[in-house]
């Protein structure tokens, strides 16, 4: 996958698809399996909305349950096994721990009656079934619970996943199957065709201008997809026509990165004061708790966690815990955005999660994709291509009925039985590019059936084999590969959204990596001493912006 915006205006295509989250990651990649002419652009870099920004989960949402919401609880199961199909390294399997307290809003039968049902509503066989606990079962599975209180437990399973990695992923697929794809890629003007007596008319074209160089491109296409998350309206606000009204409800989710607390197993507890849960989970070498769920008005850009996130974060999570986690032992932190459908009245967390796909009357060929969850992305994209197909003419080439997604595997995925392919190409790799054990099995489960690609980069020069200053967890290859094969053109498009570290790379000992990357990028870039120090500077802020204090 190489960058080159100008491929943008060399042909009309079937569909563009403006933002390169999740869900237009998937939408593009759904509409280039079917036979489509598919361009992918994104403002900035792939995933690094929302969809870097998550809980870093594949689930199917517990309390969806109390919402009677089963419909997506069935959907988000069947989405959790089929991923595991297509990409085992990017849906790992991960056990849950619900322990129940005194003064919690839930009570043992309740919760038994609930797993039997989330079981039932799909799982991945024997060992993925839910079991409860007594007190002295939930302690010995994690230690670090507070015994005071403590009524019972649950053990219930779902997955987890590297949310970024699993965007660009799914970007990958679209590109090397055909589609033009293009980060950093800005749109700023829609054009419209005129229709007699005021009906609606087509969108026919877009200007696009590259943020790197500053190029402006026409881009042509039978229909649009806005997939831009937060800024859905925004680009519905370039449309002629547009009415200024609003589609969608924002609202933030912070995490904050700890010490690891509980090494094998997720916390799902309850918050008593407002109704709410929280999550923590074990997350490379950390753990990572949230989420924040608070109306969001300011510019989507400038989304940040505040002190008040991390206060009600300690305080939940305290609740449960033998010994109280202090805000000075805050790693970092991170918050992003959730666009979701606008239900009036409904609190933040009671909304929906259910995606709707918006048709402005004046534009007949753009949809807006608003809501929607990281979990069923591929099955949104799915259903969003069979719509398009029925409303565009029949073009040879272009399947209406079948759902490769659902089959083919992404570009990592083809492992077979995942942990035999770990224990396999973890050896091979170790023997064949002389990696310590645990570093081998690391680029393994990060890049799955890829790591050979990744891997094979250092025959070309040995000093790629070589662990970065600071971080002995990552490579010189890594970088190197991003940066040729996977079109990342900054620090942050690697340290947060390629190597697998995320937003662990923000922590202290994370961010001790940058300095190395940055000699790899100006190398390959041509940056200057200024330049590189520009983007060290960016680097830190954004490292920094975390509430730690």
């Amino acid at each position: 996958m190489e960058r080159n915006p100008s491929e943008l205006s060399k042909t009309k295509f079937d569909l563009v698809v403006i933002g390169g989250g999740i869900n237009g990651a998937a939408t593009a990649r759904e509409a280039v399996l079917r036979g489509l002419k598919v361009a992918l652009v994104e403002v900035g870099d792939f995933a690094a909305g929302t969809s870097s920004r998550s809980s870093k989960l594949i689930h199917g949402g517990l309390r969806y349950l109390e919402q009677f919401d089963f419909r997506l609880v069935r959907e988000s199961r069947l989405e959790r096994r089929l991923l595991r199909d297509i990409a085992p390294h990017l849906a790992r399997p991960l056990p849950f721990l619900l322990p129940i307290y005194h003064g919690d809003p839930y009570y043992p039968l309740k919760i038994r009656a609930g797993l039997m049902l989330y079981d039932l509503l799909g799982n991945l066989g024997r060992e993925d079934r839910h079991r409860m606990l007594s007190p002295r079962e939930t302690l010995e599975l994690v230690p670090a619970l507070r015994p005071e209180g403590l009524r019972a437990g649950a053990v219930y399973h779902d997955s987890e996943t590297d949310d970024a990695r699993l965007t660009i992923e799914m970007v990958i697929d679209a590109a090397e199957r055909g589609a033009v794809v293009a980060n950093y890629t800005e749109v700023r003007a829609l054009a419209l065709t005129t229709q007699a007596g005021g009906r609606a008319g087509d969108l026919v074209a877009a200007e696009a201008q590259d943020r790197l160089t500053g190029r402006r491109h026409e881009i042509s296409s039978r229909f649009w997809v806005n997939a831009t998350g937060p800024w859905v309206d925004h680009v519905r606000a370039l449309v002629p026509g547009f009415d200024g009204s609003r589609t969608i409800r924002l609202t933030k989710g912070t995490h904050l990165i700890l010490p690891q607390i509980a090494p094998h197993h997720a916390l799902f507890a309850a918050i008593p004061s407002d109704n709410r849960i929280f999550l923590m989970l074990p997350w490379n070498g950390y753990s990572l708790l949230g989420t924040t769920d608070t109306d969001f008005q300011g510019d989507p850009a400038g989304v940040q966690p505040d002190r008040a996130d991390t206060e009600y974060l300690l305080s939940a999570v305290n609740r449960v815990l033998r010994q109280p986690i202090t805000s000075n032992q805050v790693l970092g932190s991170f918050a992003g955005l959730r666009a979701l459908v606008i239900e009036p009245g409904e609190s933040p967390s009671a909304n929906t999660r259910e995606h709707r796909f918006h048709q402005d009357p004046w534009a007949r060929n753009i949809i807006s994709i608003c809501g929607g969850k990281l979990t069923t992305a591929r099955a949104l994209g799915e259903k969003l291509v069979d719509e398009i197909i029925d409303r565009l003419d029949p073009s040879p080439g272009i399947a209406a009925s079948r759902h490769p997604s659902r089959q083919i595997p992404l570009p990592g995925g083809r492992t077979g039985p995942f942990e035999a392919f770990v224990k396999s190409s973890t050896e091979r790799a170790a023997a064949e590019f002389g990696l310590p054990r645990t570093l081998a099995e690391r680029i393994v489960r990060t890049y799955g059936s890829r790591w050979p690609l990744v891997l094979g980069l250092t025959r070309e020069d040995k000093r790629l084999s070589e662990p970065l200053q600071g971080t002995p967890t990552l490579l010189a290859a890594e970088v190197e590969f991003a940066i040729r094969h996977e079109m990342a053109v900054t620090l942050e498009d690697f340290l947060l959204r390629r190597s697998g570290l995320n937003w662990a790379a923000c922590t202290p000992a994370g961010s001790e990596a940058a300095p190395a990357v940055a000699q790899i990028f100006a190398r390959h870039l041509g940056w200057d001493a200024e330049r590189r120090k520009t983007a060290l500077d960016n680097f830190a802020k954004l490292a920094g912006s975390g509430v730690r204090k």
